[in-house]
């Protein structure tokens, strides 16, 4: 045989291989699901179901499952089926069959390849444990995060969004996910941390900039075609340059976020001996108050990577949604009028009280994580066991996830559900209907595994914009902008939208 014949044939018998696994033996495993009377949506050669989430020429990378229900083949139906690479992919959107998904997560283990890059900085902090390690990690950090201990990161929460919002260089080009991110991140740095963004340099950048950075670079790394196929395994042998230069900044981050830690934990403790209390409120200081020596290397790392965890899912769903929720109030000046009535009321040293009175802005801050939040869908789970879901047999190694959002846009529990009405909050229309049926409104999903910060969010949300509308003026929309969503690190207004402010007088 010759070179080229030799060629030839492994040519042809990798795409037969191709055409098996990702034809044949996927649509077969498709099928399975067919037969129980569940209607395919769309298959996708090898890429499955992803190549509508990585799609940049689309104008929201979602909108099959957001506006699932307002397909009339796919109304009432109990999920989208389609694939995902090799294997079948459900996204449930009955929200009963979400509920016992949500409660028996025993059975699925997370699927792990869109973010195999970020592990080796990340760790698996408490997103990505499972099993026991999942629940000594969840346990440790509980009462951090109780409606109680929340009350106390307020003043924390104030103080650096003010101190971000006077640091804007250029308010006529003040681009609005990029500087909330920025407002987020100091804010998560000081509360995970226990840093003041300004006491620390990591290569001459502040801690937020210095971890944000790595993370942009590690995803931009893992985007090439060989870590994207290869995965974290092959870059970690560092066979190439390109893995050794990015390998070598992971540790030196990790580590230099970790000598921040270790400071705060040796300054926590000498206001603990001293009977001082923490100069600024920090999860670190609570956990040493609650008795927690943090002596041990492990447990240490444990720290480390809660706050990772921590800092990137408030860090970037908070952007997107403070975002999301400013051009809706711009859309409609009269509800951003409402709301600044609101904030204007409030005193200079307002408490967690007088927050809770901002009834207009918690009902448009329920309405934008109704109707756009930035968590619209799960990490998507594999099963690893053959079980049962409501009426259905899944098969071990099916690909299953919740469209949570399909269910806050659809017309049968929301009235309108494309409209932005935060109205339907105070006229208790969406209440009532979310006590008949709690698994259709769960933008911090729901289960064991629901997000552990939500009151956090819900509270460092609300400053935020606060402290934004106290010292601008309301901004317009600009007439060339155009509302698109996207996935980057999450999901989020695909265009930068980009504001000319008006600060107020005396502020």
């Amino acid at each position: 045989m010759s070179i080229l014949q030799l060629i030839a044939f492994t040519v042809l018998a990798f795409i037969i291989f191709l055409v098996i696994k990702y034809y044949i033996l996927t649509k077969m495993a498709i099928r399975f699901y067919s037969r129980q009377g569940i209607k395919e949506y769309m298959y996708y050669p090898i890429t499955g179901m992803a190549r509508e989430w990585m799609d940049t020429s689309l104008n929201d990378n979602l909108k099959t499952i957001k506006y699932i229900k307002f397909n009339d083949k796919f109304k009432g139906e109990d999920a989208i089926l389609t694939n995902l690479l090799d294997r079948p992919l459900l996204i449930l959107t009955n929200p009963n069959l979400i509920n016992e998904f949500l409660q028996n997560q025993q059975n699925y283990i997370k699927f792990e390849a869109p973010v195999a890059g970020f592990k080796q900085f990340l760790g698996n902090g408490i997103a990505l444990e499972e099993g026991d390690k999942w629940k000594s990690k969840r346990k440790f950090i509980s009462k951090l995060f109780k409606f109680d201990s929340v009350v106390n990161y307020l003043n924390i929460i104030r103080k650096v969004s003010k101190m971000m919002l006077e640091r804007v260089e250029n308010d006529s080009n003040f681009q609005v996910q990029q500087q909330f991110e920025a407002i987020n991140s100091a804010i998560s740095v000081q509360i995970f941390m226990g840093a003041s963004i300004d006491d620390y340099k990591i290569d001459g950048k502040n801690p937020y900039d210095a971890i944000d950075t790595m993370g942009y670079e590690i995803y931009q790394h893992y985007l090439n075609v060989i870590p994207g196929l290869l995965g974290d395994k092959f870059v970690k042998l560092k066979l190439r340059s390109s893995d050794r230069i990015i390998c070598q900044k992971i540790q030196y981050v990790r580590q230099q976020m970790k000598n921040i830690i270790l400071d705060t934990i040796k300054r926590e403790k000498q206001y603990c001996e001293q009977n001082q209390e923490s100069e600024n409120t920090n999860i670190i200081a609570l956990l040493i108050q609650e008795g927690h020596k943090m002596e041990e290397e492990q447990e240490i790392i444990d720290i480390l990577e809660i706050a990772f965890s921590l800092y990137f899912a408030s860090r970037d769903t908070l952007a997107s949604v403070l975002t999301i929720m400013l051009y809706y109030l711009m859309k409609d000046p009269n509800y951003f009028k409402q709301v600044e009535k609101e904030v204007m009321s409030l005193p200079p040293s307002y408490t967690f009280s007088d927050i809770q009175k901002l009834d207009f802005l918690q009902a448009c801050l329920k309405e934008t994580i109704r109707i756009n939040t930035s968590a619209p869908i799960l990490f998507v789970r594999e099963a690893k066991v053959n079980h049962k879901l409501g009426n259905y047999n899944i098969k071990k190694g099916t690909y299953v996830n919740a469209g949570l959002i399909s269910n806050q846009l659809d017309e049968k529990y929301f009235s309108d559900p494309l409209t932005f009405n935060p109205n339907r909050w105070l006229d208790h229309s969406a209440k009532n209907m979310i006590k008949q049926n709690p698994f259709v409104y769960l933008p911090f999903s729901g289960g064991m595994r629901n997000c552990i910060g939500q009151h956090l969010a819900n509270l460092q949300a609300k400053i935020v914009l606060v402290e934004f509308i106290k010292k601008y003026q309301m901004p317009q929309i600009p007439n060339d902008f155009v509302l698109e969503f996207c996935i980057k690190q999450n999901y989020q207004i695909k265009n930068p939208l980009v504001l000319n402010l008006i600060r107020r007088q005396n502020c």
